[in-house]
């Protein structure tokens, strides 16, 4: 991925967000643009990207041969959505995922949105576990039968959201 493309992307995730959470939200999706693992899906309108998934790998240390990724962030342009775009975004993006092998998908975000797609609330720990107030916003999306089952004990998320404050629910709800 180019240059042009990342800031493309970065700009996708920084207007989706609005200006309250845009900024933080734009520097996450940078840094993850930068790591060589993560999956980028982006779905385009007129030569225009409105609207990009980022997935980024998510390990159960005591489960490593289980493949794993974190959806995070997941963005669409404000005059765009509404119009499809988010069901766009999931379906080609579970698609990809499932083509390259991947058992299962977490996600926190929102309850209303992602279970549309399969995704349900999970009793599996978070890097963070005293800081999810909103369980209902963590969930699982399992793309090998079986795969999420016997996962336990610690995560690990990639270093730009290893960090405490991506974890707290406590201000939502």
């Amino acid at each position: 991925m180019n240059k042009a493309e990342i800031e493309s992307l970065v700009k996708t995730h920084l207007l989706a967000f609005g200006e309250d959470e845009g900024p933080e939200v734009a520097q996450l999706a940078e840094a993850f643009l930068a790591l060589p693992e993560t999956i980028s899906v982006s779905v385009e309108r007129d030569g225009q990207v409105v609207g990009n998934v980022l997935f980024t790998p998510f390990a159960f240390t005591d489960h490593p041969q289980t493949k794993c990724y974190l959806l995070a962030p997941c963005g669409v342009l404000p005059g765009y959505q509404g119009c499809g775009i988010g069901k766009e975004l999931m379906e080609t993006s579970i698609e990809h995922l499932k083509s390259i092998g991947t058992d299962a998908v977490f996600v926190l975000g929102v309850p209303t949105f992602y279970p549309r797609y399969g995704f349900i609330p999970t009793n599996k720990q978070t890097p963070y576990p005293d800081l999810l107030t909103m369980p209902e916003a963590w969930m699982a999306l399992e793309l090998t039968a079986g795969a999420v089952k016997p996962l336990n004990g610690k995560t690990v998320a990639t270093e730009p959201i290893m960090h405490p404050e991506f974890w707290d629910t406590s201000a939502y709800g």
